[in-house]
Formats: C-alpha cells, sequence, structure tokens
C-alpha cells in the first residue's frame, strides 16, 4: 500500500474515533446531568465538602469573638439549669461595663418566669446594655406537629437591641452544614441571630443582605396578607454552607461562673462580640458539624459564632446555581474524551484515576478559594464510567475489525489454506477464537508470501543465467543479427537482475544486520561505476569523509542502493557534466547520503511516479530500465528504518537516502564490512 493510501486510511480511522470520542463524551455528559440533577450520589458532595472543611489551611481570625460557656464546671459551682433570670440580668450587667461590641444570647426566653420580678430585672439589664440580641425559634408543637415561631416574651423582645433566628439546616445525613440566611412562616423575614449581632456591633459586611430591625420585620409580617393556606409553611430563602474556624473547642470560651464571679478582667471582654449559650453535654443544642472530631457534637453556641465569622469575613459558601452546575458537571464529564482516544489502554487507565482523584480534591477545596461549591458527584461517577465506556467502544471496534479481516481472509487465501470457519459463523466467536483464527491466517498469509518471494527469486535467477549465457555468446558471435538482438536480451537480463534484488530487499530481515562503515560502502559503489562514467565522459565527485561513519544494515542491499542512485544520475547527466555523491549528518541521529546532477526540477506528476514499483520518472514505460531501481531504493531505506527522497536546487536533481546513524561498534566487531 502506498503512503498516500495508508495516510488517507489514517485520517479516515481518526475521523471515525473522533465521532466515537464525541459521541461518548456525549453519554457521559447525560449521565453526570442525571446523576446531579437527581441528588442520588449527595452524600458522596456532602462527603466531599466535609473533607474540604477539615483541609482548611485557611483558618478565621477568632479573637473578635469569646464565648460565655454553660458549661459542666459552671452548673457544678451555680446549681441545676435553668438559672434565674436575675442571674442573668447580674451577668449581662458585667459584660456591659466591660463595653463589649455586642452580646447574643443563645438562650430562648420564650416563656414567663415563675417570678415575674426576675423577667423585668432581666428586661432592665437588657435595655441599660441596648446592644444584647435574642433568638427566636422555629419549632413544632407537641400537640400535632405544627410549626411555631417563639420568640422571646414581650418585655424582653421589647428591651432586646434586635432578634435573630437561630438553628441550622442539617443535610440528608444529619450533619450542619448550611444556614437559610432568611427564614419565616408564611414568609421568610426573620434573619440570623448572627446577623443581627453583627448588626448591632457594626461589622456587619456591606455585602450582606441588609436587615430588617425585629420590630419593623414584626410590624411587616403583621401587615402582610398571608394566605391562610401558607400561613404555617416554612420558607426558606439565601442557602449557605458555612465555613467552620475548626473542630468543636476552636473557639475561645470562658466559664460563666468564672465571669459571675468576677475572675475575668474587663479587657478580655472589650471589644470583642461576646455569645452567651449552653456548652454542657445533655443541655442545649448540639449538632454534628463536618469538622466534628472523633463524631463530637458541636454546641449550639459554637455554631453560632462559626457563622458569625464566616458572615463577618465575608466567606459563608454559596451553592453553584442549578443551571450552571448541570453544564459544569456535563463539560467535567467530557473530559477524559481529550486524552482517552490518544493514550494506549494502561496510561489512559492512570491518567482517567488521576483525574478523578484531582477533580474530587479540587472541588472540595474550592470553597476555601472562592466561597463557591459545585457539587461533583455526577462528574465524578462520570470520569469513573469514562475509561470503562471507551474500553468498551474499543473492543467493540477491534471485534468489527477481526470480524472484518477475518472475511477478507477467508475470501483471500485459498479454500485449502482457508480460515477454517464459515463467514455466517463469525459472529458467534468468542473473542480469543476471533485472535486465534486471525493469527493463524495472519501465519499461512506470511508462509504465502515466503513462498512467493522464493518462488520469484527462484525464477529471475533461472531466467537470468540462460540470459547470461546468451548474451555472452552473442557477443562473441557478432553479426547483424547478434546486434539486433543484444539490446532486447541485455534488457532482459537487466529485468531478471532486477528482480532477484527486489526479491532480496523485501525480505531483508533487520534482525541479521550489522554495523557498517557507510563511508567505505560508497567508495566501493563508486568504484563500480567508475568506468561507465568515463565511457560517458562524466566526472564522479566525491564528499565522502575519511573517518569511518557508521550504520547498522545490510551492505549488498545499501551497496546496490548507491550503484542504482549513480546509474540513474549517470544516464540523465549531460555529457561533460559532474556527478555527486556524499553523506551528510541530520538531526535526531540520522545519516543521509546523496547522489546528484545536472538537471531539470521534476514536476509534480513526475515527482508522484518516483520511486514507484514500475515507473520511470519520464513516465515511460519502454526503453532501457524495468522501473524498479528507484523503487528498489525505497524499498531497502523503509527496511532499514529510514526514507528516501528526491530534492532540486542551483539547477541539480539530488535523490537521498536517509538511514538512521549507529554508535561506535566494539573493537571486536570488524572492518568496515562487518
Amino acid at each position: 500500500m502506498s503512503r498516500l493510501a495508508t495516510a488517507e486510511r489514517i485520517a479516515a480511522a481518526a475521523r471515525i474515533w473522533r465521532n466515537e470520542a464525541l459521541r461518548v463524551a456525549m453519554l457521559l455528559a447525560l449521565v453526570a446531568v442525571a446523576v446531579s440533577a437527581s441528588g442520588m450520589l449527595v452524600r458522596v458532595d456532602h462527603l466531599l465538602f466535609d473533607v474540604g472543611q477539615r483541609l482548611n489551611w485557611r483558618p478565621a481570625a477568632t479573637d473578635e469573638v469569646l464565648i460565655v460557656a454553660i458549661d459542666e464546671d459552671s452548673l457544678d459551682q451555680l446549681g441545676h439549669w435553668p438559672w434565674p433570670r436575675d442571674r442573668h440580668a447580674r451577668l449581662l450587667r458585667l459584660l456591659c461595663a466591660a463595653r463589649p461590641a455586642a452580646i447574643g444570647i443563645d438562650i430562648a426566653f420564650s416563656e414567663p418566669a415563675g417570678d415575674r420580678h426576675t423577667d423585668r430585672e432581666l428586661a432592665e439589664a437588657l435595655a441599660a446594655c441596648g446592644n444584647v440580641v435574642l433568638p427566636l425559634v422555629v419549632e413544632v408543637t407537641r400537640n400535632g406537629g405544627q410549626l411555631l415561631e417563639t420568640p422571646p416574651i414581650l418585655p424582653l423582645a421589647a428591651a432586646a437591641a434586635g432578634l435573630g433566628r437561630i438553628g441550622v439546616r442539617l443535610g440528608e445525613d444529619g450533619i450542619a452544614r448550611a444556614v437559610d440566611l432568611r427564614e419565616g412562616l408564611g414568609a421568610a423575614t426573620w434573619p440570623l441571630l448572627a446577623e443581627e449581632v453583627l448588626r448591632v456591633a457594626r461589622r456587619l459586611p456591606a455585602a450582606a443582605a441588609a436587615p430588617l430591625p425585629a420590630a419593623a420585620a414584626a410590624a411587616d409580617r403583621q401587615a402582610a396578607e398571608v394566605p391562610a393556606a401558607l400561613s404555617h409553611l416554612l420558607l426558606r430563602e439565601d442557602l449557605r454552607r458555612i465555613r467552620f474556624a475548626g473542630p468543636p473547642g476552636t473557639l475561645p470560651r470562658i466559664p460563666y461562673a468564672s465571669l459571675l464571679q468576677g475572675n475575668v478582667p474587663p479587657e478580655l471582654v472589650a471589644g470583642r462580640i461576646v455569645l452567651i449559650g449552653v456548652t454542657a453535654t445533655g443541655l442545649g443544642d448540639f449538632v454534628p458539624t463536618p469538622v466534628s472530631a472523633e463524631s463530637q457534637p458541636m454546641p449550639g453556641v459554637e455554631v453560632l459564632a462559626n457563622v458569625l465569622l464566616a458572615m463577618r469575613d465575608g466567606q459563608l459558601i454559596r451553592d453553584l446555581p442549578r443551571l450552571p452546575a448541570l453544564l459544569l458537571a456535563a463539560f467535567l464529564a467530557g473530559v477524559p474524551m481529550l486524552w482517552l482516544p490518544r493514550l494506549m489502554p494502561l496510561p489512559g487507565l492512570l491518567l482517567s484515576t488521576t483525574w478523578v482523584l484531582a477533580l474530587g480534591l479540587a472541588c472540595a477545596l474550592l470553597p476555601m478559594l472562592c466561597n463557591w461549591w459545585f457539587a461533583p458527584s455526577g462528574a465524578l461517577l462520570a470520569g469513573l464510567f469514562a475509561f470503562p465506556v471507551w474500553g468498551w467502544r474499543r473492543l467493540e471496534a477491534a471485534r468489527r475489525h477481526l470480524d472484518e479481516e477475518l472475511r477478507q481472509l477467508q475470501a483471500t487465501l485459498p479454500a485449502s489454506r482457508g480460515v477454517g470457519v464459515v463467514a455466517d459463523e463469525i459472529g458467534r466467536l468468542g473473542f480469543e477464537q476471533r485472535i486465534a483464527l486471525v493469527q493463524t491466517a495472519q501465519a499461512r498469509m506470511r508462509t504465502l508470501a515466503a513462498e512467493r518471494s522464493e518462488t520469484l527469486a527462484f525464477i529471475s535467477h533461472d531466467l537470468r543465467a540462460p540470459l547470461a549465457n546468451a548474451v555472452d555468446q552473442l557477443e562473441s558471435a557478432g553479426g547483424a543479427d547478434a546486434r539486433r538482438l543484444l539490446p532486447q536480451l541485455r534488457r532482459a537480463l537487466g529485468m531478471a537482475q532486477s528482480f532477484l534484488w527486489l526479491a532480496r530487499a523485501e525480505a531483508l530481515d533487520t534482525r541479521q544486520m550489522r554495523p557498517l562503515d557507510l563511508a567505505f560502502l560508497l567508495h566501493q559503489a563508486t568504484d563500480e561505476v567508475y568506468a561507465v562514467a568515463a565511457q560517458r565522459q562524466l566526472q564522479l565527485r566525491r564528499e565522502i569523509p575519511d573517518a569511518v561513519v557508521w550504520v547498522v544494515g545490510d551492505f549488498e542491499a545499501i551497496e546496490r542502493s548507491a550503484i542504482n542512485l549513480l546509474d540513474n544520475a549517470l544516464r540523465h547527466a549531460p555529457a561533460g557534466s559532474e556527478v555527486g555523491i556524499g553523506v551528510q549528518r541530520l538531526p535526531a541521529e540520522a545519516l543521509r547520503f546523496w547522489v546528484d546532477n545536472e538537471g531539470a526540477e521534476p514536476g509534480a506528476a513526475q515527482r508522484a511516479r518516483l520511486f514507484r514499483r514500475f515507473s520511470r520518472g519520464d513516465g515511460a514505460r519502454s526503453g532501457a530500465g524495468a522501473g524498479l531501481g528507484l523503487y528498489f531504493v525505497r524499498t531497502v531505506a523503509e527496511r532499514h528504518g529510514g526514507a528516501a527522497g528526491v530534492d532540486h536546487a542551483a539547477g541539480r536533481i539530488r535523490f537521498w537516502v536517509a538511514l538512521p546513524a549507529a554508535a561506535d561498534p566494539p573493537p571486536e566487531a570488524g572492518g568496515p564490512n562487518v
């Protein structure tokens, strides 16, 4: 098959595989979109998000927040929970005297105390501080499971600087990862307690949503016409994931009892945001978080502190909107098809595995880099499927190719040497059986090719011997008949010799090639044609180095190639001109020997015919020569792993043969003819 036909087949195969890769990429994209949209692997997304939280290398600045913890030691010193509200009032007066930026209380005061005096005392302490935010709880009633908004009792709510909602969004696995910036029954109007505390402390970032004061929010909710069907529906807006500062216990705390007893210096509190809440085990709300170490849940007040810090630093994490997330998942699903069609199976498997791991790690770290979260489970599943799906398509293509090859071999081989199976039965064979049959048929084809070459060589040799004898006898006899027959017999003898040389060239075995001196070989070839050059009044110019030039090859085949090129140049060079032969080194450890002569530049059509079997450069099929000389040169060059070609410059046409260079052989390799 010619190089042009081979290139066309390669280009056609490349188009087929590009189309196949596009189809596989579309299938993977569909899988990724379906998985991402359905949420069937949401727990995988949660796992990756949690891994990213644990790998957080940029901890938040925590010195602005202080937790006043109602811990076990405080309970031991101050008695069982709940404590009287006048005790909270005393604590608030101590705190406010130290001038904190704001105070948030994570304790629900939704029912009046038994002693109304303590409620009044706490309300007075709240009003005196002027920067205390109280919580509102959205809870389920015991009877009927109805949702209710439970604010503090009216005297406390009126005295507070603001009201904010407490609570987190639990995932399907029961882990707290997110909060809703707005929530409420019938209308999502209540802000987070953390947001209200930051507003009171005047540390709420400008990018955060503008909060409604508690009184204005309540008025708006009363004025809004909420349909009865929606009045008990919980509505949420602006979901944000929490960026945790660290595992439970990361944020600074002081015991409630120590502060109440005056054991805490005022400067520890001054200018900081103080959050009061329960941390004692068995009291208050404890929730598991992505950073909970050894399944240790985090107290609600510490979750509140983490939300506050993330909101203060503008690091609450947004989920990528649904449509961009699905489009990104589809794009990432098709990425492995950029390399799988170009790589062999093992590198493709390794690179695809690396891609899945790198994609999972990148998505886990994405919230730490830009405060955005992309759920990658769909893209990861598609990435895991990419190599098996592409391998399946490759196996299908290999099966089709084997079936086609078997059918062609069945039709090509003689009946006595066929593949041994009926064409209709090929589709029912196993993969290993198909391979075995192709190998058997190929072995038979090689046997036939060897027999053909042997037959051709035998015929060429048997033709050459009588032709040579006939030429000798006619040259000795002389006469008009001899002069008329000699040219035809010489041409027949040359054709027989050419076929013999070509058969040997096509049978060259690279395993039998040895190091040889190319410079010596070219000198010897030039000496062979010296008499012909003198007869035709042509000069031979040698540009062959004196040093040894090593190549690995067959001495006789390369020498015959050089003689063929010299003979071609001698036949076409103008009388009295010069024919040159030389060697030059090329990049990438290659050598090129060449033969040039004066001549016109060959046209495109003429170049296309050069180096073809039974074709002469001038297009003629009669006259001297069998049209195998240049074809022999190309065959020898390609059998040696090189190439042959033609150039034209400065009025000279140059035929060349490029061969791989060889390292200097060991001393025992012998002389130049080794």
